[in-house]
């Protein structure tokens, strides 16, 4: 019965039936999408940050180092409090991001219904049916391109720096702490990119799931419209129209034959004349 009521969907969901999910909170939300984008939103705070964020953690390794044998002391405990000030623009950013990020999908959403209490959603059987769903199987195959995405991403920025890496033994903490940043910052960016294929698909497939639940079948589309000719609304504005039709002037009416210009002549001296 399921399939057939699925086969049966062939009409593309309409404004109102779009209207009415929206308002129930059943919206398309992509969780790649979100994590993305806070990645993204990361990668650009640091790009911009990064002078300042690794002049922080060069003054707290320093200050470690140097007054290593007082636990806490005032040097450590500034030099720790410069580096969260300096984390904070990226903590923000991550912040705000969570925030906007769902919301590319479709938009601001706010539907006090979600949060009532809904006892139908304690199926204690319904999350076995969910386990061989469409879903399911894609969450599944997009978890495993997720892992090899990384992993390639990964394993070339280790390829890449990893001779580089060797040759910072014999180089000053300056310049060892920039080198590793370099390096660590090519490899997130590389996973950036290739999580951008994930995001991609995952949005993608949550907004073609969303049309496909929202579709009408043909008795859904008829039962709409009717619904819709027999609103007070609708029969309020084809009143209106009437009233605006019956208000306009008359046209002149055409003249009848033997009338106007077109009259035809009617007496023998007319004729001859």
């Amino acid at each position: 019965m399921a399939e057939e009521s699925d086969l049966s969907r062939t009409e593309p969901a309409s404004p109102r039936r779009l209207q009415q999910a929206r308002n129930a909170g059943d919206v398309p939300r992509s969780a790649e999408l979100t994590s993305w984008v806070m990645l993204l939103s990361a990668l650009g705070v640091m790009a911009w940050s990064s002078p300042r964020l690794l002049d922080a953690l060069q003054n707290l390794i320093t200050a470690a180092f140097v007054d290593a044998d007082t636990l806490f002391s005032p040097v450590f405990l500034a030099a720790a409090e410069a580096a969260l000030w300096s984390l904070l623009p990226l903590l923000a950013a991550i912040f705000v991001a969570a925030l906007v990020a769902p919301m590319l999908l479709s938009g601001w959403v706010f539907a006090p219904g979600v949060t009532r209490a809904d006892l139908t959603r304690a199926n204690p059987f319904k999350p076995f049916g969910r386990l061989f769903s469409a879903d399911s199987l894609f969450d599944g195959a997009l978890a495993l391109l997720k892992w090899a995405l990384a992993v390639a991403a990964l394993s070339w920025a280790l390829v890449t720096g990893w001779p580089g890496l060797q040759s910072l033994a014999g180089s000053t903490p300056e310049a060892a702490l920039d080198a590793t940043a370099a390096w660590v910052w090519r490899g997130v960016l590389a996973l950036a990119v290739a999580l951008a294929l994930v995001a991609a698909l995952d949005a993608g497939w949550r907004w073609w799931r969303y049309l496909r639940r929202q579709a009408m079948t043909w008795q859904e589309v008829m039962a709409e419209a009717r619904e819709a000719e027999g609103s007070p609304e609708m029969r309020a504005q084809l009143r209106g129209r009437q009233q605006q039709a019956g208000q306009r002037p008359l046209p002149n009416p055409l003249p009848l034959a033997g009338e106007g210009a077109n009259a035809g002549p009617r007496t023998f001296d007319e004729v001859i004349g």
